[in-house]
């Protein structure tokens, strides 16, 4: 095989996902959704400095998850942008079934809007690009990550945790 060229596949990522059009998407889909949560981070700052720096946090990171993506392709990286954007969905999912967990409007759930609802389905386009992007081995790992948080919102919403 010899040295590393540029079109060597890195090992845990599908064949041909490094020069495909995959990176490329799943690092728009990250930039777009970065966008939205820097876009919301001053009204939720206003209601409190705890739920502003939550939307700046996850907005900083998936912008530098775009551009690493894009960049250098790697397993751990898909891996871990699974695991981040479907922390950030549960959060979602849990605001607006619960409300906040923790702050001046702890308990009182959020309405779903048309801008974080696309939002969220970006991010949900991004898991499924995400997925796809890895080899079968570790698209196995991926797959039992979102199953076990499909199946962890199924039990919150079949006991009640989930209103």
């Amino acid at each position: 095989m010899g040295a590393i060229g540029l079109h060597t596949v890195p090992r845990g990522l599908a064949d041909g996902v490094r020069a495909g059009w995959l990176p490329a998407f799943a690092a728009a889909l990250s930039a777009s959704a970065a966008i939205a949560h820097l876009g919301v981070a001053e009204p939720h700052y206003r209601a409190w400095w705890a739920h502003g720096l939550f939307f700046v946090v996850c907005g900083a990171l998936q912008a530098l998850f775009a551009v690493l993506v894009l960049w250098r392709p790697r397993a751990w990286l898909v891996l871990a942008g699974i695991a981040g954007t479907l922390a950030i969905l549960g959060m979602y999912v849990y605001s607006r079934t619960n409300g906040a967990p923790i702050g001046p409007h702890e308990g009182v759930p959020e309405p779903p809007g048309v801008y974080d609802m696309v939002t969220a389905a970006g991010e949900l386009v991004l898991v499924v690009v995400l997925v796809q992007m890895l080899a079968e081995a570790a698209r196995r790992w991926a797959m039992r990550l979102v199953l076990l948080v499909a199946g962890a919102l199924w039990v919150g919403k079949a006991t009640g945790f989930l209103v």
